[in-house]
């Protein structure tokens, strides 16, 4: 687990990469088995809650800090060099957008600021910065 952020609505969500594929975003249920690390992704298999979000590739994502804002979750990609958005309504997931890709390098976290603004951490060799972006409003 990378990432984890409450919905407006009172849902816990979660950002997690594999050990080399199916990086993942999780609606998280009281007791529920994820998998990890014998199941990743959504294949399906009794016993075990499906991702909402699955990334096949740890190159595209490997995500890490997440944040809720105006039913958006958005995360950083290590390894993927962006920022997702996943648009959330209840407890499903819309298809992820990616954006800044490439442009800064490693993004690790994102936090929203009490005025509104989101912060996105980046996690290079040096310097090490802050990205502060206004989300879209709802």
């Amino acid at each position: 687990m990378q990432g984890l952020a409450w919905n407006s609505d009172g849902r816990l969500w979660a950002s997690e990469f594999g050990p080399d594929v199916n990086d993942e975003l999780n609606l998280i249920e009281a007791g529920g088995n994820y998998g990890w690390p014998q199941v990743t992704g959504a294949p399906g298999r009794a016993g075990y809650i499906d991702a909402k979000v699955v990334w096949p590739s740890t190159a595209d994502a490997s995500p890490s800090g997440l944040e809720i804002v105006n039913g958006t979750a958005f995360t950083c990609a290590l390894r993927g060099q962006r920022l997702w958005t996943v648009p959330l309504r209840g407890e499903t997931a819309g298809n992820p957008v990616a954006y800044l890709t490439a442009q800064y390098g490693r993004l690790r976290d994102v936090s929203l600021a009490p005025d509104g603004t989101l912060w996105v951490l980046s996690n290079n060799q040096n310097p090490d910065f802050a990205l502060l972006l206004k989300p879209p409003r709802q």
